[in-house]
């Protein structure tokens, strides 16, 4: 399963984990609306759910029962 380890809601931090990327990147993808997020005050929390389709638009090859789970509002 692709980002068991993540939690629902990620950091920028956890962005910065799970892509193996820098902070300007992160922010960088964020601010361009490359990858959606919210804001929480001053914190930006990126939906595991927008990860998983950046990835997917990347060419990954997502497994349809995880995407399935995400995209449905199921636990893992």
């Amino acid at each position: 399963m692709l980002f068991t380890q993540y939690p629902d809601i990620l950091s920028i931090n956890d962005l910065r984990s799970a892509l193996g990327i820098g902070r300007t990147k992160a922010y960088e993808l964020v601010s361009s609306g490359e990858l959606p997020s919210i804001r929480v005050g001053n914190a930006i929390r990126i939906p595991k759910t927008s990860l998983l389709d950046y990835v997917k638009g990347s060419g990954y090859n997502v497994d349809n029962a995880d995407e399935r789970r995400y995209h449905e509002g199921g636990k893992q």
